[in-house]
């Protein structure tokens, strides 16, 4: 016989069907706007994110920050949502050290660049108070969001060959320029001259932008997989396809990276097999859809001018002439807001590792990549999506909205924070349950 005092130790969950017809409604409603607010950073960073106010649109700022923004205040409101004590604290810590930076430096900085770098590190360090399976709630909402944009962009490739590209491109050419954001190559022809067009997934910023979402959601599927037992062929297919109509390396470089790993370490085997039916497909239609593209970008790495270049290459010969001399500059660099500027003779595009080394140097760059990764790589999320999350934004600029989105809805939003008080059971005790 089991005493009441084990009863109060050991008391039995027995399920959601069990257990609903006493579940407090108010919990469900929380629940529910949780994962709402959950989820729309991600709607942002996909959806709406060419769209923007002005005069933000203008300065490359969509609709992920104010959304994410609001997300948050409203989850604060509610009483839905709490800081990460170690996340703030660090943020804290590494938002003083480069402001001080800045200040001994002596030296002219941009307040804008730096008022950004803080706004986007807030909203790593909040949770939502969530029902503990949000996890795998937000990544079943994000492969529904990225197949759906995976299939947009396969659409809008193939229409534009019927209907003219002003259709199937619609956000380029009939939203009105001051609501649409700017700074980003949204329309681009397939090579100089040409009349057909990368897909950018009709929502997207960029094609390259386009491709990584499609390889995070091809290693999101991957994962949902994994966790119900069922693969989803047709889908894997979709991503496939989508990265293939976007004409981009970046989500290749992501898939690169973390598929053979997430192969050896779940030993997927069978993986090999469906990456050979994607090599044959490739084979076969390379001339008709000119995906010999890809094999040509593979020599962009030592193409002045080329993306590629631009991207991965240019940037170590501005950082050999301006950073490695100057010991002071290697070690704090030139200040918020001074790359841009910079870059220009060398023909440097922003990444995330040249921006943030150049404008805070080597002391600085290890203090926000150590507090981005902390947040990343701690978060309780699956290992490989942390890593592609981790691989996407080395793909991007330093602020780049889409990624910091998906992390958000992906990774960090709904991972608990510590300590936690006064969070929502999974459901009420069963008093009696035990036999």
């Amino acid at each position: 016989m089991t005493s009441a005092a084990s009863h109060a130790d050991h008391r039995v969950y027995l399920g959601p069907a069990a257990a609903a017809p006493t579940r407090d409604v108010a919990a469900l409603g929380g629940d529910r706007l949780a994962m709402v607010l959950i989820c729309l950073p991600a709607i942002a960073a996909t959806l709406l994110s060419k769209i923007g106010l002005p005069p933000l649109a203008a300065r490359g700022i969509g609709s992920i920050f104010p959304v994410a923004y609001a997300a948050i205040g409203i989850a604060l409101l509610a009483g839905r949502a709490a800081f990460h004590t170690q996340r703030l604290w660090m943020l804290l810590v590494v938002l003083s050290a480069l402001g001080i930076i800045q200040v001994v430096r002596g030296e002219p900085f941009s307040i804008t660049s730096m008022m950004l770098m803080s706004a986007l590190g807030f909203t790593y360090v909040v949770c939502i108070r969530s029902h503990p399976d949000a996890g795998d709630r937000a990544l079943d909402f994000f492969c529904n969001l990225s197949l759906f944009v995976a299939a947009c962009g396969i659409a809008q490739f193939a229409a534009q060959f019927f209907v003219g590209p002003e259709i199937a491109f619609p956000i380029e050419h009939f939203v009105p320029a001051q609501y649409v954001t700017q700074l980003f190559n949204n329309f681009v022809p397939l090579a100089w001259g040409a009349t057909t067009y990368k897909a950018n997934g009709i929502f997207m910023l960029e094609p390259s932008v386009f491709s990584q979402l499609c390889a995070l959601g091809m290693l999101s599927e991957l994962t949902r997989g994994d966790r119900r037992g069922k693969n989803r062929p047709l889908r894997l297919a979709t991503y496939g396809a989508a990265m293939a109509v976007s004409y981009s390396g970046t989500g290749l470089i992501v898939l690169g990276l973390c598929l053979p790993i997430y192969m050896i370490a779940h030993r997927r085997w069978d993986l090999l097999a469906l990456c050979g039916v994607f090599a044959a497909a490739f084979v076969l239609l390379a001339e008709p859809l000119n995906l010999d593209i890809f094999a040509k970008r593979a020599t962009e790495f030592s193409a002045t001018g080329s993306s590629a270049y631009a991207r991965f290459v240019a940037w170590m010969g501005m950082f050999e002439h301006l950073m490695w001399p100057d010991l002071l500059r290697a070690v704090f660099g030139y200040g918020a807001g001074t790359f841009q500027e910079a870059a220009a003779p060398y023909r440097a595009a922003e990444m995330a590792h040249s921006k943030i080394l150049f404008e805070f140097g080597v002391l600085g760059g290890l203090a926000y990549f150590g507090f981005v990764f902390f947040c990343i790589f701690t978060s309780p999320a699956p290992p490989i999506l942390r890593l592609a999350v981790g691989a996407a934004y080395f793909m991007n600029g330093a602020y780049s909205p889409t990624v910091t989105g998906v992390a958000l809805t992906l990774l960090l939003l709904w991972a608990r924070p510590e300590p936690l008080t006064g969070h929502i059971e999974r459901a009420p005790v069963v008093e009696g349950s035990r036999q």
